[in-house]
């Protein structure tokens, strides 16, 4: 059940001047999860409510308390702080912190490619991921030619999916209006139904490598219900066949029944409540996924 509370968000209070560098020997845990805090100028009003809820399922989950702190709760305050725009050190001692817990090195090393955090913090992330020992990640600059022929992927498709991935992720960083954003989805999702009518399948690992694996299911994720409706079939088959890791399947899940149902199953929606333990239990059997 560790992965229940992936992304759950929440967010206390910024201070003022954000954070301040956490000093060494300090009480970490405590000083993020009571921190007074104000919106930043250069922080969206959906990051601020994204972080503000992670922060708070956190303080939740744990009680507050340092010795009930998992993995995936530092995983929580390193997403917020990086939403906050928080400096890099707290960022970095949170994701180090979550090293040290059972399972987070595996943890750490399956969320990167679906987190713009790693793309932005990549050198401090891939070092922390060195430092667990057997995951034995390079700090290598990533080189999509090399990628593309070291993993005999489809050059075409895979280039079409990364620049997809790359637009979605520029568009979605910037303080844009809704009616911008769902245009986008709404063109990224044509874009998306044409490839899947050419290829039939899910374009997965097979085809654009474990990086761009992502891709597709992002952008039904930030469809509209009845398209994540009519995908999750594909993702779920995706999963099965291994050209899709289940963690993007339980989010996208959690989007469905949170919408029509006002409940989730995994634990991912920021302020959607958990569905009760016997539809969790049915909806996993369901769909084969735990």
């Amino acid at each position: 059940m560790a992965m229940q509370r992936i992304f759950k968000i929440t967010l206390f209070l910024i201070p003022l001047l954000g954070i301040s560098q956490i000093q060494e020997g300090s009480d970490f845990e405590t000083e993020i999860l009571t921190m007074d805090i104000v919106q930043r100028d250069n922080v969206t009003d959906y990051d601020m409510a994204v972080a503000k809820a992670s922060l708070e399922s956190t303080q939740r989950a744990t009680g507050g308390k340092v010795e009930n702190f998992n993995a995936l709760d530092y995983w929580n305050i390193a997403i917020a702080l990086y939403r906050l725009n928080e400096p890099k050190e707290n960022i970095q001692l949170a994701l180090e912190k979550m090293t040290q817990k059972e399972k987070g090195c595996q943890i750490l090393e399956e969320l990167k490619h679906y987190t713009s955090l790693y793309t932005d913090f990549q050198i401090t992330y891939d070092k922390i991921l060195q430092a667990c020992g057997p995951l034995n990640v390079t700090n290598t600059p990533f080189d999509i030619d090399t990628y593309i022929e070291q993993n005999n992927l489809d050059d075409a498709l895979t280039r079409r999916m990364a620049q997809l991935g790359k637009d979605d992720k520029s568009v979605r960083k910037q303080p844009v209006s809704d009616q911008i954003m769902i245009a986008m989805s709404r063109q990224n999702m044509k874009v998306i139904d044409s490839l899947f009518q050419i290829h039939g399948v899910y374009i997965g690992k097979s085809m654009v490598g474990d990086k761009y694996a992502h891709i597709m299911w992002l952008m039904v994720q930030h469809s509209d219900i009845e398209t994540m409706k009519r995908y999750l079939p594909v993702v779920l088959n995706a999963v099965k066949k291994e050209e899709l890791k289940p963690i993007p399947a339980k989010l996208l899940i959690d989007r469905i029944y949170g919408v029509e149902f006002g409940y989730q199953i995994f634990g991912s929606q920021p302020g959607v409540n958990m569905a009760p333990e016997n539809i969790r239990e049915e909806v996993m059997s369901k769909f084969g996924i735990e």
